[in-house]
């Protein structure tokens, strides 16, 4: 069994047209959202075994705030590859993280990281996948759970959706 947790990062602030699209900074909402959603992971017992990240500054702070309040440190890799990363790209990305890795996280960017989330969620609660369908809000997350081994066996509609989160509405 493999427990994927898909996050978006939190709110990001729109500094200046000097500051390049990779450069972008969080902005005060998104300092509040990421910490809440730690604590939202942490009460669940959703601790990752290793996250995935974007190489982007608001990616990396949204993780360093997550990091702060989620009561663990796992190791992070960070990687160009997931910055504005089509779904398939994510999707590969992960299959290169470690088999006795059981829990992983993955945090990146719209509309790659929400349309991998809908893509991979064949089961789950009517509700709640139609609440993934409609939006996939900045530091919103996705839990789907895969009856898989390796990473590698994950593919559309194999997953069931457990969890989608969002820092204004819980669950």
């Amino acid at each position: 069994m493999k427990t994927l947790i898909l996050m978006r990062h939190a709110k990001s602030a729109w500094n200046s047209d000097d500051v390049p699209d990779h450069d972008r900074t969080l902005a005060p909402r998104g300092r509040e959202a990421a910490p809440r959603m730690a604590a939202w992971l942490r009460k669940r017992k959703l601790i990752p075994q290793l996250v995935l990240c974007s190489t982007a500054r608001r990616v990396k702070e949204t993780y360093a705030l997550l990091r702060a309040d989620l009561g663990a440190e796992p190791p992070v890799r960070e990687t160009r590859h997931l910055y504005m990363a089509l779904p398939r790209e994510i999707l590969a990305e992960i299959g290169k993280s470690p088999d006795d890795i059981n829990t992983l996280m993955v945090i990146g960017h719209n509309p790659g990281i929400g349309s991998l989330a809908h893509w991979l969620a064949g089961q789950g609660d009517r509700q709640e996948l139609a609440r993934l369908a409609e939006k996939f809000p900045t530091a919103a997350v996705a839990v789907l759970d895969f009856d898989v081994e390796h990473w590698t066996e994950i593919d559309a509609d194999s997953g069931t959706l457990r969890h989608f989160a969002t820092p204004k509405g819980g669950d």
